[in-house]
């Protein structure tokens, strides 16, 4: 026996072990690196993400390398045991805590591995570890050059290999033995089979990673409602599976972009050969060399860190880019908080340096930061913007809001009962914005109600800091008029007509264009319906606590003024100052008393220096403003005798003041009038000084019944844009040929006139875009058209009669010029032609189709038509549509109509069709498959009598709502369990309707409406409705029904005949019936189908619970109704 033994410098260690010949050898190493194996964290007793088992002579120097460095880059902590160094030992000290302490296991199978005792040891080792583990750890192995059927010693080459050792390790053979077959046994990679180490690699890498979660992102715990919005994104991003595809999701700050891009880089990473998520991308590009930084970053993690020992400055990141050395490689990136091009561009700028299926996404504020460089063609490198899909991400769902907030505030999902009230009026004061639902509720945490009131009143008046910080950075970008535009909407015209201020930002120099397209591409505005202002509750309320920060004490010291009390006070108190620029008085409207003018005299004006907009509604303005409001631009409500003097004014709106009969000569003073609204006035004529408004460039006239003719004048307003005369019942005869004067006309609005004819200069209006002829009964024949107009109406509108009078039967149209093909603008096209026995070809360049009464024997042809997309025919009769289904059409409503046949349309794919209207149509057949239209998202069917079924519901998947009314002898309607976006479900009139199945499974459905329709219906309890409607008088249990449905909509619509109530009802106090509850505090409507009742739709207001008064309300088509409204 020989013993050695050296004495080491600290904690020495001892190793022994066999030889073949039985010497005992003690070894005592001095350096302590040499008994360690290679791992991605050289520190011991560290945890380790993978083991690495493999036997060093076939592998080392080649496959297992090449893996070991490529988990190391892709951020996976690997241990490599360094075989070499312990021939014979038994498994001790870091290598046995490194098996421990490893979550995967990766056995590399070769041919001569079964040859080593020390890999059947780890092995082994590993499978006592997995048995233990409880599923927490396991082993993924690898045969590299060997089959599965060898490790399970179902041939000679393991099987002999091991039958050697059996003798000399006769006590670990047995566990060896085992730990071969059961690993031979599980799945995974064969490179025989799988071909190429590379691919067998990245699969190997891409594997590990997503059971480590490597590429995983950190989110908050407190997920509510990202499901929908995920799928979505994800959905646009597969659209570019064989191309690179860019995704911007943008929004207001504070909304959520961020975390989506985290749920949806954590879903999709796996899927991708390399993956990077770069964070606050703004931010750190403004730091020390901030851009060069990033590109490393970026780079470093899809290429590995020896990539970017090159990158000195931000051209060299470019150049390797363009060098393509991703250009074979399958990236995920998210490029996190993107605020300028420069930061997009250095990144991700061209979509040629990535591989096919790449898929890049971008957060931001500001959509304008996402363009992109396409391929270089004969005109230059082309831009290319519509390549980036966008994703619009909205505030949340009132629902999630509440779960959001209850969450952060009670740990629970819910409110308790005592703080439902409170918490519903901070989530909507929030506007549901993500980011203010946290923080604040958070704030609020265990904290005493006198504190949560007082947030609540915080709130009203602005944001919390937090909402407010975040939403600066995008205030903090814009240039000074862009502010003042920002501030003027917030304050001002949130919610109003775009139009209307338009002229007076111009006149301020604020460049309204260049404004308004970086508020809308920032996320700070939205234009809705056309024209309409839409602005966040929160970005609404920075906007005017920036305002008020301006004097926080005195309003007289802002610049703008909104609140009416205050505008008032202001003005009866002369306290006005210079800083003043805008006032809004419009006192609020008394439901219980009469309307009340206010008299404001010339002297509160005195101080008012630079005023620039000024809007009194119900304000009379008395005494002598010579020289006071020079500098006014827009806008006043009531004519003042001194108009003469407003001299800057820009826009004068008169509307409803029908006190108004005549506009006097002086009005052609006014050089500055862009705008002039003389609606529901009861002028009785237009004077000649009108064609002294040189600068005007809208004229309105609506609804004025005095107005006879049309001025020769109107030919001299030569810079005339818009001239509406809608409804100006009295407006008879021809239309002086001076119209044809104005070159710049865009809009001529003569619908619901009498004039009998146009002029034939009209075809020299080379602007004019839009033609609105509709309900011109005494217009018999059009001349020829100017050839830049895209929309045309012309007839007699009987959609708005069909309902009201079966029997009325319009003049129309007779004859529609051929040369109406030649206008290859028009989009828009809408005839009333009862009486037209030919249509000739319409223009191919058509996109909306409305077509009423027309009746003839041989079916026009629309085969031309390509582009149409929306299509709706009225009161129509003709064989069947020819050519229709070759458009691309989004929208179908079919409406009175009669047709011989129209099999095509349940028969062709009609891919396209979203919307899907049919009501009183007689050639529908009895069963009705939709199954071909699977993109349908709303379907509604009426008084369609021959119906009896409805088929294929279960194949759309995109339907959110549902309506089937007065189909009298409707059985059968498919399945709707597989409807997981339906969120409007209404059943009515629909007497002999068996049961549908799959009610109950309608997850989205927020709105439930059910009236006499047979054995329709089910178990709605698990249901998360905001609306359930039950509309029917002779129900026996109608009030226990609306008692267990109640409780848990936010709205419920129950039917009663309320005989009792009469027009002279209004202003009485009624009670609410006793099965009504308030919990919730529910949005309750009551409605009367029978019996007499006050005529129109009313409100009531909540006087004390059960009971309810009664107000004027608008008209209605189906009977009268009341609202009670529990928030009141």
């Amino acid at each position: 026996m020989l013993r050695a033994h050296a004495q080491i410098q600290a904690h020495p260690q001892k190793i022994t072990f066999l030889r073949e010949k039985e010497v005992l050898i003690t070894v005592v190493f001095r350096d302590p690196t040499m008994e360690k194996g290679t791992s991605s964290r050289p520190s011991s007793g560290s945890s380790y993400e993978v083991f690495l088992s493999f036997r060093g002579a076939d592998t080392r120097y080649g496959f297992t390398d090449c893996l070991y460095h490529d988990m190391v880059e892709a951020g996976i902590i690997v241990f490599r045991d360094n075989e070499s160094l312990h021939v014979g030992k038994e498994i001790g000290g870091e290598l046995l805590q490194a098996i421990e302490n490893s979550k995967i296991y990766i056995p590399i199978f070769s041919k001569n591995y079964a040859s080593s005792h020390w890999c059947l040891r780890e092995l082994a080792h590993m499978v006592e570890c997995t048995s233990k583990s409880n599923g927490n750890k396991e082993i993924l192995p690898i045969f590299l050059d060997v089959e599965p059927e060898d490790v399970k010693l179902k041939t000679d080459l393991y099987s002999q290999a091991l039958s050697k050792r059996q003798k000399i390790w006769c006590t670990e053979f047995e566990s060896w033995e085992k730990a071969l077959i059961e690993v031979g046994k599980l799945k995974g990679w064969n490179l025989k089979k799988d071909q190429g180490q590379g691919n067998l690699i990245r699969s190997v890498v891409r594997t590990i990673s997503v059971k480590l979660k490597v590429a995983h992102e950190n989110v908050t715990e407190h997920l509510v409602g990202v499901d929908d919005r995920v799928g979505a994104i994800i959905k646009m991003l597969d659209a570019g599976y064989d191309s690179v595809q860019y995704l911007g999701i943008h929004g207001m700050g504070g909304v959520g972009k961020t975390t989506l891009a985290k749920v949806v880089f954590n879903t999709l990473s796996s899927n991708f050969d390399r993956h990077c998520f770069l964070a606050n991308v703004g931010e750190l590009a403004k730091g020390n060399n901030g851009q060069v930084n990033l590109q490393k970053q970026l780079l470093s993690k899809l290429l590995g860190s020896h990539s970017i020992d090159q990158i000195d400055h931000v051209n060299d990141g470019i150049n390797m880019m363009n060098k393509g050395v991703l250009t074979k490689k399958k990236v995920l990136i998210v490029l996190d908080d993107v605020d300028e091009k420069e930061q997009f561009k250095t990144l991700a700028g061209k979509c040629n340096w990535f591989g096919a299926g790449s898929g890049i996404i971008v957060t931001t504020r500001d959509q304008s930061v996402l363009t992109i460089e396409g391929e270089a063609t004969s005109e230059g490198l082309v831009k290319k913007f519509a390549n980036i899909s966008m994703y619009d991400v909205r505030e949340m769902e009132f629902d999630h809001a509440l779960k959001l907030f209850s969450r952060h505030a009670f740990g629970r999902d819910s409110p308790p009962d005592h703080r439902v009230s409170l918490s519903k009026d901070i989530v909507l004061t929030l506007g549901k914005l993500p980011l203010a639902l946290e923080i604040t509720g958070s704030s609020l945490n265990s904290k005493p109600e006198a504190l949560w009131v007082d947030t609540l009143k915080k709130l009203k008046e602005a944001p919390p800091m937090g909402v407010q910080r975040k939403l600066m950075i995008s205030y903090e970008r814009l240039d000074y008029a862009q502010r003042q535009v920002f501030l003027d909407i917030a304050c001002l015209f949130v919610y109003g007509d775009k139009t209307y201020p338009f002229y007076m930002w111009d006149a301020c120099g604020y460049y309204p264009h260049d404004a308004l397209e970086v508020l809308v591409l920032t996320s700070l505005i939205k234009i809705k319906y056309g024209n309409t202002f839409w602005m966040h509750d929160q970005v609404r309320d920075l906007g005017r606590e920036i305002v008020r920060q301006e004097n926080f004490n005195d309003p007289c010291e802002r610049s703008r003024v909104w609140n009416p009390e205050e505008a008032l006070s202001i003005m009866k108190r002369k306290e006005g100052s210079r800083k003043t620029e805008a006032l809004l008085i419009q006192p609020p409207l008394s439901l219980f008393r009469p309307f009340h003018e206010e008299i404001l005299a010339h002297d509160g004006f005195a101080n008012l220096r630079n005023p620039r907009f000024f809007y009194g509604d119900g304000v009379i303005l008395a005494g002598d403003f010579n020289n006071l409001l020079s500098s006014l631009r827009w806008q006043i409500r009531k004519l003042p005798y001194w108009i003469e003097e407003l001299v800057k004014i820009r826009r004068l709106d008169l509307s409803e003041c029908t006190k108004l009969k005549e506009l006097p000569d002086s009005v052609g003073k006014l050089q500055s009038l862009v705008e002039l609204d003389l609606s529901s006035t009861t002028i009785g004529h237009l004077p000649d000084s009108i064609g002294d408004l040189k600068q005007l460039k809208v004229l309105r006239i609506r609804y004025v019944k005095g107005i006879a003719k049309l001025p020769s004048a109107i030919g001299l307003v030569e810079k005339l844009e818009e001239l509406d005369a809608h409804k100006c019942d009295n407006l008879t005869g021809e239309i002086p040929e001076e119209i044809g004067r104005l070159f710049y006309l865009r809009i001529l609005d003569l619908s619901y006139t009498h004039i009998s004819g146009l002029p034939a200069m009209m075809s020299r209006l080379s602007n004019l875009q839009t033609l609105n002829l509709e309900r011109c009964t005494e217009l018999k024949w059009l001349p020829e058209l100017p050839p830049r107009l895209i929309s045309l109406g012309w007839g007699s509108d009987t959609v708005a009669h069909v309902y009201e009078d079966m029997s009325y039967e319009p003049e129309s149209v007779t004859a529609l010029p051929i040369s109406i093909n030649t206008l290859s603008q028009l989009e828009k096209l809408t005839l009333s032609c009862e009486n037209m026995q030919f249509l000739p070809q319409l223009p191919s360049s058509l996109r909306e189709l409305q077509l009423q009464n027309l009746a003839t024997r041989r079916s026009p042809d629309f085969s031309n038509l390509k582009n149409l997309s929306i299509l709706t025919l009225c009161g129509c009769s003709m064989p069947e549509l020819c050519g229709i289904f070759d458009a691309e059409l989004e929208v179908l409503s079919v409406e009175l109509c009669k047709f011989r046949k129209l099999d095509a349309l349940f028969q062709l794919e009609m891919e396209r069709l979203r919307c899907l209207t049919m009501s009183w149509c007689e050639f529908l057949p009895e069963v009705v498959d939709l199954s071909r239209m699977k993109n349908l998202e709303d379907v509604f069917l009426s008084d369609c009598k021959s119906l009896l079924e409805i088929r294929g519901l279960e194949e759309l998947g995109s339907l959110c709502s549902l309506r089937v009314e007065r189909c009298s002898f409707m059985e059968r309607m498919s399945d709707l369990s597989r409807l997981k976006r339906l969120n409007f479900l209404g059943v009515e009139n629909c007497p002999k309707l068996r049961s549908v199945e799959g009610l109950n499974h309608l997850e989205s459905l927020k709105v439930l409406s059910i009236f006499n329709a047979g054995e329709f219906g089910g178990d709605t309890s698990n249901l998360n409705l905001e609306y359930f409607i039950i509309r029917t008088d002779e129900r026996p249990d109608r009030e226990e029904h609306c008692k267990d449905v109640e409780a848990k909509p936010k709205y419920l619509r129950c039917g009663t005949a309320m005989s009792s109530l009469s027009s002279t009802s209004v202003g009485s106090n009624y009670f609410l019936p006793p099965w009504i509850h308030f919990a919730n505090r529910a949005v309750v409507e009551l409605f009367w189908i029978l019996g007499s009742a006050p005529s129109g739709s009313l409100r009531a207001s909540i006087i004390r619970p059960g009971l309810f008064r009664l107000k004027n309300g608008q008209e209605s088509q189906y009977g009268a109704a009341i609202t009670v409204n529990m928030n009141t």
